[in-house]
């Protein structure tokens, strides 16, 4: 917008705003309006040029909420309202760009399914309510879990997944244990009592060569596998 506004004061009827509180009283504009010699221009330019950087000023802070509000928009449409996690699109877009990641500098990493035990119980017996309290405590507890270079999210229903940037498997197994017992340790209120959370983890690894679709798969049959085997964070299944 800096350049709007010399472009307005290189013309006839350029005048100062001076005094007249439409511009900022910044340094950068002081000079610039020294340099319109304001006391030799006629009243009627100096009219036009105020009008026209008043303009340009609200042009330019309309530009900022818009793309602000864009920005926000954006967010939106790549985090799941109920958790504030990631939603399904916005981590497929964090993965695409992982793997793009681990070609360019050959790392390493591993993908989680999680997917809850008998959420359809928690909504037939407790309520639609108690199973919305039980997504966001289950989001809740992945959000502070993991790492500040790893990422979580809700792919949609009782279906989470966490993605562990540039880890080795032993470590990375070792954490999505951790995270398998937190998990079973929430406790939710549902009527007079309190319910449990249990769930199902499979890992798939991945590295440069890896295609997203084959990881995504690798790590939903890891999934089941474990959901088969009982779900315990002993026989947690590594595929790739």
């Amino acid at each position: 917008m800096a350049y709007a506004k010399r472009t307005l004061g290189n013309g006839d009827g350029a005048a100062s705003a001076a005094g007249d509180g439409i511009l900022p009283s910044d340094p950068q504009t002081e000079r610039f309006r020294r340099s319109l010699g304001t006391e030799t221009r006629p009243p009627a330019a100096r009219h036009i040029v105020t009008q026209a950087l008043a303009f340009a000023d609200e042009a330019e802070s309309r530009i900022v909420a818009l793309n602000e509000r864009i920005r926000q928009l954006e967010a939106l449409a790549l985090t799941d309202e109920l958790t504030g996690l990631l939603n399904r699109r916005g981590f497929h877009e964090v993965l695409r760009r992982n793997l793009l990641s681990a070609v360019r500098y050959e790392e390493t990493g591993l993908l989680a399914y999680i997917d809850l035990d008998n959420f359809k119980a928690v909504n037939d017996r407790c309520g639609h309510a108690t199973g919305d309290e039980v997504l966001r405590a289950v989001g809740s507890f992945l959000n502070r879990s993991i790492r500040a270079t790893d990422y979580a999210a809700r792919l949609g229903g009782d279906e989470f997944a966490v993605l562990f940037v540039r880890a080795d498997q032993r470590p990375a197994r070792d954490r999505a244990r951790e995270m398998l017992r937190g998990l079973g340790k929430l406790r939710i209120a549902c009527k007079t009592h309190r319910i449990s959370v249990r769930a199902s983890l499979g890992l798939a690894a991945y590295s440069g060569e890896t295609q997203i679709e084959h990881l995504i798969d690798r790590a939903d049959r890891a999934m089941y596998a474990d959901k088969k085997n009982g779900g315990r964070a002993a026989r947690l299944t590594t595929l790739g």
